[in-house]
């Protein structure tokens, strides 16, 4: 669920303590220890302490960036990221989610020689396709350079030098999850590299004087983002038990591979419904400054998700346990609790963009108060996918990710044909309007295929008709 934004913004919602507190100790109630229960609170405050403090590292920096490169070279810049946004994808082979699942796995069985035989195949393959995917994309961007808006062909060649490092930094830092270092995991990616980032934008652009482009810009966010790959391979190296390091690496590719091709399915689809191919339509059909206009609203309502992402982040290792057990009342339960702490995240943050989304567009600049109406129209979209959409990340956990992965196909399909109809016709609120429309069918689909596969359902609250039903 690649959202990861590249260098996404935030706001920090005000959290309900009673819906949280609710949610955290169901969570911990179901564990059958209480070390273990101890380890996954501490996780968990890691984990949302992690979101918060990159949001706000993130939110700053764009700031920064959008009043140095104003809308125009804004959205030159923006367009180029959404293209490395694809490269990656194609780059990185969801290595970086198999990297949890087989990295947490291999460790818990004590299968060293596996494990190092993952890290390093993995890597192997990250680095060798990345390298590929980036001189194939780069060349051929260069050769239709002079169809491209300006702005955007100076920033080609160093663009592409940042799809490895996009593609090997989320690997490392899903490999130390894997190995339960939450905030090491974190820290290198959703903090460190955007406080770099801002620090070379204010020192480049105000300190020496030196006028930003959109290349510019993004030769910045390579730096930053070198240095924090530099950091999160030696923290992850420290990680690797002297055990796994000594052993023989043995490999294991039928299965890492037939895994990795289900993720890649999903991840594609997700990136066609995501908002960052919403830029790439917009920039390419309207121009850089309606795609700088879009970039910034997808940025302020990606933090919607925020606290969301990370009290899933916690659950769904418990998901996978009750699931394989076969305990489903436990579930549903946790399904609506889960489903209510989203919510308690969530909500605030959409009202607050409602009653002052102007006011906060009008941080990045005078011109990015037009992105309003597209604010509001993703809020809602963002909303429904945190809260009683959750079981796009629920089904794939317990081993549904093909019956997950046609709905995810489809809904992408159609919010492709959608955005290619509405934008021409209605501008940037067009393409925002195209992905509400898909958001809610997937939405839709995705409640029913876990009712179908899962028997639980996505609410806010637990029904006295399951109630009697657990019971019974």
């Amino acid at each position: 669920m690649e959202v990861r934004p590249l260098d996404g913004n935030s706001v920090e919602a005000a959290p309900r303590p009673g819906v949280l507190t609710g949610l955290i100790a169901h969570v911990a109630a179901l564990q059958a220890r209480a070390a273990a229960s101890s380890v996954m609170l501490k996780s968990a405050g890691w984990s949302i302490g992690g979101y918060g403090a990159g949001a706000v590292a993130s939110f700053v920096t764009q700031v920064i960036l959008a009043r140095v490169l104003a809308a125009t070279r804004y959205g030159a810049y923006s367009y180029l990221l959404a293209w490395v946004n694809v490269a990656v994808l194609v780059g990185k082979l969801e290595f970086d989610t198999a990297a949890i699942r087989f990295v947490a796995a291999y460790r818990g069985q004590r299968q060293d020689g596996l494990l190092r035989g993952f890290l390093e195949y993995g890597f192997r393959m990250v680095i060798r396709t990345a390298i590929g995917v980036a001189l194939g994309a780069g060349l051929i961007a260069w050769l239709l350079r002079r169809h491209m808006h300006p702005g955007v062909e100076g920033g080609i060649w160093v663009a592409s030098l940042l799809v490895p490092l996009n593609a090997l930094l989320p690997f490392s830092s899903s490999a130390l999850q894997g190995f339960r270092r939450v905030p090491q995991a974190q820290l290198p990616q959703l903090v460190l590299r955007p406080v770099l980032f801002g620090l070379g934008i204010a020192l480049v652009g105000s300190g020496l004087g030196v006028e930003l482009g959109a290349g510019r810009a993004v030769g910045l966010n390579v730096a930053a983002t070198a240095v924090a790959l530099g950091v999160s391979l030696f923290l992850l190296g420290r990680a690797v038990p002297a055990s796994v390091a000594a052993a023989a690496p043995k490999l294991d590719t039928a299965t890492w591979m037939h895994a990795v091709r289900g993720f890649i399915v999903i991840s594609a689809a997700q990136l066609i419904l995501s908002q960052q191919a919403d830029i790439l339509v917009v920039g390419t059909l309207l121009g850089p400054r309606d795609a700088g206009l879009y970039s910034v609203a997808t940025q302020l309502t990606s933090l919607i998700g925020l606290g969301a992402a990370a009290v899933i982040f916690v659950v769904l290792p418990v998901v996978a346990d009750l699931h394989a057990r076969g305990r489903r009342a436990e579930l549903q339960r946790l399904v609506v609790r889960s489903v209510q702490g989203c919510a308690a995240l969530s909500v605030p943050v959409v009202v607050l963009l409602f009653a002052a989304g102007d006011v906060v567009l009008r941080l990045y600049g005078s011109a990015f108060a037009d992105a309003y109406p597209i604010v509001l129209v993703l809020s809602v979209s963002q909303l429904m996918a945190w809260t009683i959409g959750i079981p796009g990340s629920l089904l794939p956990t317990t081993g549904h990710e093909w019956q997950a992965s046609r709905v995810i196909v489809g809904t992408a399909l159609l919010n492709l044909a959608l955005t290619f109809v509405l934008t021409p016709a209605f501008g940037a609120v067009g393409a925002a309007t195209a992905t509400l429309a898909a958001q809610l069918v997937k939405v839709g689909l995705l409640r029913w295929y876990a009712w179908r596969y899962l028997g639980v359902a996505t609410l806010f609250w637990l029904p006295a008709a399951l109630r009697v039903r657990e019971d019974a």
